[in-house]
């Protein structure tokens, strides 16, 4: 897809695209909209920190921050931006005036062109680099009024929301529960005592085939979901193997999906016939020099790989699996809850996969893979291909560059 270049001459303008930058409403954040030359080339948000903080503080959090930021290949420029719900008004100068201000020295530490520094708060917006900044801020209609929304092409423009309602979940009906509730037991008792457990693996390409199941999952209409189908999916998701299968797939293509269900299958007969436990298989293959996944799905589910996953598939999987949480019997939910969180993140939105992994602890503080995601996430680390230069973008800025 062209990429869509919307040129910006005023500070105004420039708030004006950072919601479309980040892909959602910023609220009580800091926006580093990173550039590459004139051209923007990415946005990273975190959030703002207590401003009550000691200065030693402030340093370390900056610190970190433009670590990030040093992640992405050819950046060599940022606009900070804060959002945040404190006011110009009663302040005697910008809020949040000692964090960005450090933040910005240690940009320029770093050998970065800082461009500007912006704020938008409750009442109003400024930048910290503008010493003629009115004590009130200036009036936010001009942000909500600036043309540069208008320049951007209807087709390339995304409906926006708050990081905190990207994690709603849709309000569904009550008798579809029932059904799904219903029809979830009966896959249940179908799978009698091998349940969730490896033996579960053999059997399903013969019944319900979950790479088949994942690929028409994306397809599904939320609005006429067969009770069902949801209930299959549901009950596949609740196997560790499959949940993890069908996580990868939606994200990066049915392809990887054969190849993690192929390895699954493999794992489990070789736990039926050593009676062995995965942990075991893997540790023994490790320390024999052996790779048991040679084509790294394992390196995918910790974003340890610069390829990046199908955004539109993602977007589609996501929606899909609200629907499936806001359906599904409390004790169900861990894992669906746990694919949203993963899926987010590999989209960059770290604090909405936050925001699931803390439902799905709610619901079941012992639920392995919300533990594992808990801690992957609180180390704020994002996948390595949210840093990867495409093939198309490096063209771009090659034609650019003359």
């Amino acid at each position: 897809m062209p990429t869509n270049i919307v040129k910006t001459g005023r500070a105004q303008d420039f708030l004006a695209l950072v919601p479309q930058l980040a892909g959602f409403l910023p609220e009580n954040s800091i926006v580093l909209v990173a550039f590459r030359g004139t051209r923007t080339c990415g946005a990273l948000r975190f959030n703002l920190p207590d401003p009550t903080l000691a200065p030693k503080l402030y340093k370390r959090i900056a610190t970190s921050l433009v670590g990030a930021l040093c992640k992405i290949p050819g950046v060599d420029a940022i606009v900070p931006v804060s959002y945040t719900d404190a006011r110009f008004g009663g302040l005697s100068g910008i809020p949040h005036e000692r964090f960005v201000d450090t933040l910005v020295k240690r940009a320029e530490l770093a050998g970065f062109l800082v461009r500007d520094a912006l704020c938008v708060a409750a009442d109003g917006w400024g930048s910290y680099l503008d010493p003629d900044c009115p004590a009130g801020g200036r009036p936010l209609s001009d942000i909500a009024g600036s043309p540069a929304t208008q320049a951007i092409p209807e087709e390339a423009r995304r409906d926006l929301a708050t990081l905190s309602s990207l994690a709603d979940l849709p309000v569904v009906d009550a008798a579809m529960k029932v059904r799904l509730s219903r029809d979830f037991a009966r896959f249940q008792r179908l799978g009698g005592e091998a349940g969730t457990q490896p033996e579960l693996v053999a059997m399903i390409g013969d019944v319900l085939d979950p790479v088949d199941t994942a690929e028409a999952a994306l397809d599904w209409d939320v609005l006429a979901l067969e009770a069902e189908d949801a209930a299959i999916l549901l009950y596949l998701v609740q196997g560790p193997a499959n949940r993890d299968q069908m996580m990868l797939q939606f994200a990066f293509g049915r392809q990887v999906g054969v190849r993690t269900f192929e390895l699954n299958a493999r794992y489990a007969a070789i736990q039926r016939i050593t009676g062995r436990s995965m942990d075991d298989i893997i540790r023994a293959e490790q320390e024999s020099g052996v790779r048991g996944d040679p084509r790294g799905t394992g390196d995918l589910m910790l974003g340890l790989s610069t390829e990046r996953p199908d955004p539109d598939r993602v977007e589609r999987a996501i929606r899909m699996l609200k629907t499936i949480v806001a359906l599904a019997p409390r004790r169900a939910r861990p894992a669906p809850l746990c694919m949203l969180a993963w899926l987010s993140w590999a989209l960059g939105r770290g604090s909405v996969a936050g925001i699931f992994v803390d439902q799905a602890l709610a619901l079941d503080p012992e639920y392995s893979m919300a533990r594992l995601l808990y801690t992957l996430f609180s180390t704020g680390r994002l996948p390595e291909w949210a840093y990867a230069v495409t093939p198309g973008e490096a063209a771009e800025e090659a034609e650019a560059a003359g």
